[in-house]
């Protein structure tokens, strides 16, 4: 007898959650995600600029991330200041992993440099220490507010949030969990422009691609929340929503969060960040000096902008700031 290609699409997701509810029950590790995009903040940038920014679409700011952080070393600068000052002591290669995949906040998706943090057993990463590496990313990439969070512990870090998780087949592209996200605009747009409304993409439930998107709860009511989320996951054939009830319904799981920023207005100098870091007036000196690296290289792009070079830019004309 011929299977249909709906049946194949239904097993293939009765396999998926399967496989989910295993890995979240039986975790093989406990682990942390970090979510701080290299998109500027308003008040460093101005709105316009910002607009203008955001204007080149999200494949070319994912190009433009990802040449930052790989050739511009982003990420690793700090952690290796940090690290030299002993501002932390438990962050290795082999327990956090950075990549560049999607954020979704209030209605926008920018690239983020998204991490994958050990954070229990044997050569663990430390909450002190994530924090931070948070704090520190926060202001050296110019931001108004970041995240990190234990889908596993909800009594991890600040406090603890509802959330919930939506896994594709296969892998998932930034733009295509973009599209997912704009999906529930229609559906309610509480969840994708509401105050609070957000996903990170990630590499959940020991996944090998970041082909999961975990949506913390906005400030609409939980049961808004879960029956939206729900419907756009059951409109999309390789999409399959997590957490379940034992009747298969919906649900929401709790994490433990925290959202570290800095009022740029008010604190010009991104003192509510370094006030987090806690470092020594070298290692301020230093995230300084990689603080200004990043506003020189988002300099760099509005004047590709502003020439209408920006694909040109991209392809040969990029290059790190010294």
């Amino acid at each position: 007898m011929q299977t249909s290609r709906a049946e194949h699409r239904g097993r293939a997701k009765q396999l998926l959650v399967a496989a989910l509810l295993f890995t979240f029950v039986h975790p093989l590790s406990a682990t942390t995600y970090m979510s701080v995009e290299p998109v500027p903040n308003e008040n460093v940038v101005g709105a316009a600029n910002l607009a203008l920014i955001r204007g080149i679409g999200y494949t070319n700011l994912e190009r433009w991330s990802e040449r930052f952080r790989s050739e511009c070393l982003a990420v690793e600068s700090v952690i290796e200041s940090l690290t030299a000052h002993g501002a932390i002591t438990t962050v290795t290669s082999t327990n956090t992993r950075f990549v560049v995949a999607a954020g979704g906040f209030e209605g926008a998706t920018n690239p983020s440099y998204v991490a994958t943090v050990k954070d229990s057993g044997s050569g663990a990463v430390s909450m002190h220490d994530v924090n931070v590496l948070d704090n520190a990313l926060g202001y050296v990439l110019n931001q108004g507010g970041t995240a990190h969070f234990s889908a596993d512990n909800a009594k991890a870090y600040a406090f603890a949030l509802d959330y919930a998780v939506v896994t594709f087949l296969g892998a998932l592209t930034g733009d295509e969990a973009r599209q997912f996200f704009e999906s529930l605009e229609p559906i309610d747009a509480a969840l994708f422009s509401g105050p609070l409304a957000g996903f990170t993409q990630i590499d959940f439930g020991n996944s090998q691609t970041n082909n999961s998107m975990l949506f913390l709860k906005p400030a609409a009511s939980k049961n808004r929340f879960i029956s939206g989320l729900a419907a756009a996951a059951a409109a999309d054939p390789g999409a399959s929503y997590f957490p379940l009830k034992n009747n298969g319904a919906p649900t929401t799981a709790r994490a433990g969060i925290a959202f570290p920023g800095n009022d740029w207005l008010a604190f010009p100098n991104g003192e509510q960040y370094l006030a987090s870091i806690g470092g020594t007036p070298q290692l301020v000196a230093e995230l300084s000096v990689l603080r200004q690296k990043h506003l020189t290289a988002v300099g760099s792009l509005l004047a590709a902008i502003a020439a209408n070079q920006v694909e040109q830019y991209l392809d040969r004309g990029f290059s790190c700031p010294n």
